[in-house]
Parts: C-alpha cells; structure tokens; sequence
C-alpha cells in the first residue's frame, strides 16, 4: 500500500456578515481580526475578493502577517479573464502577480483556483483559456473548476494532466448540467470544493445566501469522507474548500471532516460547537473562544439542531 498523502481544509471566503452570531461575535470589537481566528482551526483560505478585483498588495501583505508560517492561500482568478472574455493584458496581470507576491514570496502560495462560467462547456475553448492562463501566470499552479458537466470527461482530464492544471472536483446538487462528485486528480495536488446540495436553490437560480444554505448530514459526510480518502490513496497533497458559506455552515463541516480524516477531534471556536451539535460531538473548544453572554447559536431556537437540518 502506498503513502497516504496529507488533507488541508479551509473556507473559501470569510468575510460575511451572517457569520456574526454562529461564528463571530455578534458585535465586532474594533480590533477584531477575522483570519487569525479562523486560522487556528483551519489551514488555507480561498481568496475570493480577487474574482471581484484585483486588490493592492497591502491586504495580502496583512494576511500572511497574522497568519501561521504553515498557514497557505488560493487565490481566485479574476472574472474578467474567466467570465467577461477579457484579454490576458500586461497591465492586469501585473496586478495579480503582484497581489500573489505576498504569499508566492513566503512559499505559502497553494495556487489559482480558475473557476469556468457554466456556458463555457466546450472542451476546446475551455482549454485554450485555462493554458492561456497557466502561461500567463506560470510558475503559479493553476486548479480548474468546471460548472457543466459536459468537461467532466476522461479527454479532457487528460487534457488538463498534460499541461500540468488541475481539476476541481466539486460537491453541488444534482441539478441541470451541474458537475456530480468525483475523485480526480491530473496533477499531485488533488482538490475538492463543498457548495453544498441545496437543489431547490440552485433549481430557482436564488439568491447567493439561499443557494449556499446547506448543513452537511451525516450521510452525507460519509461520501466526502470517502471521496476525501480516494484523492489521498494517490495525491501527497488534497484541498478541502467548503463555500456552504451561510450562516458559517463551511466551518461546520471543515471541522466535522477534518476531525474524521485526522482521527483525533477538532479544536474549533465554542461559537460553533453551541450551535451544532453535530459538531460539538467530534470536536473540542478552542482556548479563549467562548461568548461571554451568547449561545452563538447556528440554528434558530425553533428549528431543531439535528443532522441534517435546514432552513
């Protein structure tokens, strides 16, 4: 049997406002600081602002200064390249590049998640993209997310393999041409994001909150736990992004697969394990993290906090 290769876990975003309560404290102290927290209990983040924007590089100068040395980030491509068909242009990629150097220049650096727009589906414009990209951006590896199922093809994973760009597996719902769960790897680094399955918000294309609100069950668990397992027989290293962001739901399930992969519980804020017990039962409180005077309740009073409720 081969070496067992290594699962980090972390969240892809962590600036939202319905964390307050579940995860953050309801009132925000002036010098509260999102990242360090989350930092304690989870080992990368997913940078989505730069989808959005390209930033300065001060911000990520501040993020891997009150982050561990071990700590690593994925940056997300801007939208512009992968949604909107602008040209790779010098003046943008200079930004980028210069927006990655903080974390490139420290080797904590995990690479660019490249998410595709669902109407891009067919394998040939896709790929003259993505190796537009990784030319671009080289030496930075890039992770390929795909929204049609179309791309979710042995060519095109060959494809990606030769040259050298990873593939995105993806948990979603079931719905339309939407990709279903895999266990694939084309290059050592292997890599799966958690959007949840709330099918009947992303059926009725609702709004962002909705369409993430879902709380992982224990079924449910157990398939990314095993498709987790699968990835780590053959890659020395596995991603575990989780984007269920509402009402910090990501940090829920991070720490309930984390804790089943390591084999020893999770240290995580009080906040969350008060809120869920599925959590609380796997899990352990870390120093320094319980609300004074609130429950940091995940569910409402009304609705109970079992396995698999919704809202």
């Amino acid at each position: 049997m081969g070496t067992r290769g290594i699962a980090r876990f972390g969240l892809c975003g962590w600036d939202y406002e319905d964390w307050r309560g579940p995860l953050y404290p309801e009132s925000l102290p002036p010098d509260f600081r999102a990242l360090p927290l989350l930092a304690r209990f989870t080992q990368f983040m997913e940078v989505n602002v730069s989808h959005y924007r390209i930033l300065p590089p001060g911000p990520a100068e501040r993020w891997v200064a009150e982050t561990p040395p071990d700590f690593t980030f994925l940056f997300k491509a801007w939208k512009g390249w992968t949604h909107e068909g602008a040209p790779v242009r010098a003046e943008e990629l200079s930004a980028f590049r210069a927006l990655l150097e903080p974390a490139a220049r420290e080797g904590r650096l995990e690479g660019i998640l490249v998410q595709l727009p669902p109407h891009l589906r067919q394998p040939g414009e896709a790929l003259r993209l993505l190796r537009d990209l990784s030319g671009s951006l080289a030496p930075h590896s890039l992770l390929a997310e795909v929204r049609d199922r179309a791309l979710c093809h042995p060519d095109f994973y060959s494809a990606l393999e030769e040259a050298g760009i990873g593939f995105v597996n993806v948990d979603l719902p079931d719905v339309r041409r939407l990709p279903t769960l895999t266990a694939v790897n084309t290059t050592p680094t292997g890599c799966l994001r958690l959007h949840g399955r709330n099918r009947a918000g992303w059926a009725r294309r609702s709004a962002r909150d909705v369409r993430y609100d879902h709380d992982y069950d224990a079924r449910e668990i157990d398939t990314l736990a095993e498709t987790i397992e699968d990835l780590l027989t053959r890659c020395p290293r596995v991603l575990v992004g989780a984007n269920n962001h509402y009402r910090a739901q990501a940090a829920a399930v991070v720490a309930r697969l984390r804790t089943r992969i390591e084999g020893r519980p999770c240290a995580v804020p009080e906040r969350l394990r008060r809120g869920s017990p599925a959590v609380a039962a796997v899990t352990t409180a870390l120093p320094g993290t319980a609300p004074p005077d609130a429950t940091g309740e995940l569910f409402p009073p009304s609705v109970p906090a079992v396995e698999g409720s919704h809202r």
